[in-house]
Parts: C-alpha cells; structure tokens; sequence
C-alpha cells in the first residue's frame, strides 16, 4: 500500500513540475506539429466518434458515472472518491488560471456535436491546461479498475479484458482531445498526470481504510 501512496505522490510530483515547464512554453512546437500530424493522418470520417467522447468527458455526464459507480460498487462508497474527484477540478480550474497556455485555434477545431452544459461554457474563460476531460476520465478509469481488480465476481480473464477495454477508452479519449482540437497534447499529458496521481493516492486510502474495517 505504501507502494501505491509513493507512486500517487510521486506522479503528483511529475505532474507539478511537468506544469511549471508547460508555463515556460517548453514544448509549444511539439504541441502545434502534434496536433498538425492527427488532423493530418486520421481520417475525417471520425470526427463524430470522436466527438462523442467531447460528451463522456464533460463533467456532468463523467460524474453522473462517478456516482453510479460510487452507488454501485460497494469498495468506492468512500467520501475519499468523491472529495479526491472534487481535488482534480479544483486543480484544473488553478492550472487554468495561472498556466497562461491557449487551446489551438478555430482552424483547428472538428467537434461537430455540440451541448451546452453549462462546464463548457464556464471552461471558455480559462485557459487551456490541464485537459479536464482526461483528468476526469483518468481518474475514474483509476478507481474502476481498482474495483474490478478486487472484485471476487470476476475471472482473472474477465478482469484483463475489462482492463484493455477501459485502458482502450482512454487512449482514445485522449486522442480525441488533440485530434478535435479541443486540447494540446501537454494538455492531454497533463490531465493523464493529474487524474493518475490523485486516483493513486485516493485508492492508498480506500485501502488503509478496509483493511483498518476489517481488522
């Protein structure tokens, strides 16, 4: 368990000083020829999948899974889930505010489907790093293979398919958050950071915490 206390802090770590550099404008060139390369390589064919996952990720629709799972899953009926949930918008919204980096411009913009939730709106007026897509989805896929990883229910084979499948989700949603245009990778990179270390660190928790019930 210290194991996982340790890898929480020290991903928190990276991700602080990942920040700073990201302040320096450090990696503005590998943003602009990323997003270039996608929009350049993937077909357009996807940009409606792709937008699709702008919907999951939004913080209405991402939380309203959160407390499904926080209902439904008896080992993340933690406040821990909830307030370490609450920690990665409240580290969004200060990275936001102080990281001046922009998002790419309207040229680079694909999302064709669009809701206003009113997170959307109140997003516009920050700046654009960390993504907070990923940091969400980051950190629920964290607490949801935790819960599948503990689950007696399952086979060892069941809970490595749901792994790849949940593992799979990500990398597209992180993708889809460059293709789009909607983030920088460094934003991208950095919500991953964010949603893996306070995940990490919430899951130490839960685990002092059941072990402390059951003993």
């Amino acid at each position: 368990m210290n194991k996982l206390l340790r890898t929480g802090i020290f991903i928190l770590f990276l991700f602080l000083i990942f920040s700073i550099l990201v302040s320096l404008n450090m990696f503005s060139d590998l943003d602009y020829q990323t997003t270039l390369f996608l929009q350049k390589t993937i077909p357009d064919f996807i940009i409606t999948p792709f937008s699709v996952f702008s919907i999951i990720g939004t913080a209405e629709t991402a939380s309203l899974f959160l407390l499904v799972l926080y209902f439904s899953i008896r080992i993340l009926r933690k406040l821990y889930v909830l307030f370490f949930y609450a920690l990665t918008a409240v580290f969004e919204i200060v990275g936001k505010s102080i990281i001046f980096q922009n998002g790419p411009s309207a040229e680079f913009l694909k999302t064709n489907l669009h809701f206003g939730f009113p997170s959307g709106e109140i997003s516009r007026g920050f700046f654009s790093y960390p993504s907070g897509h990923v940091a969400r989805v980051t950190f629920i896929s964290a607490v949801l293979l935790f819960a599948i990883w503990k689950s007696s229910k399952l086979s060892k084979e069941l809970k490595y398919i749901f792994a790849f499948l949940i593992l799979t989700f990500d990398f597209f949603m992180f993708l889809s958050r460059i293709f789009l245009g909607e983030h920088w990778l460094t934003d991208v990179l950095g919500g991953a950071l964010l949603g893996t270390s306070l995940g990490l660190i919430c899951l130490y928790l839960i685990l002092v915490k059941t072990k402390r019930a059951r003993g």
